[in-house]
């Protein structure tokens, strides 16, 4: 497929048809990272990191908190 570099605004954009998209499963407003690689742009979708409750949303078992004792201090560290 050939496509080509748009003027938009002050900068410029690539359209990437919607059957692309959607085979990648990415929506529009997808956040996504941009690097270059032997020569090639190579388009990433950013992944936003997910916090404890998010990475377990699904975990079915039983948890039981435990707090942790990780000893003293041995450098700048803030406890």
């Amino acid at each position: 497929m050939t496509t080509k570099i748009q003027k938009w605004g002050n900068s410029q954009a690539i359209r990437i048809p919607k059957h692309i998209l959607e085979s990648l499963k990415w929506n529009d407003d997808e956040d996504i990272v941009l690097t270059i690689k032997d020569g090639k742009v190579v388009i990433e979708r950013a992944y936003k990191r997910k916090n404890i409750k998010e990475l377990f949303a699904d975990f079915e078992g039983e948890y039981t908190p435990v707090e942790m004792d990780w000893g003293e201090p041995v450098g700048e560290e803030v406890w």
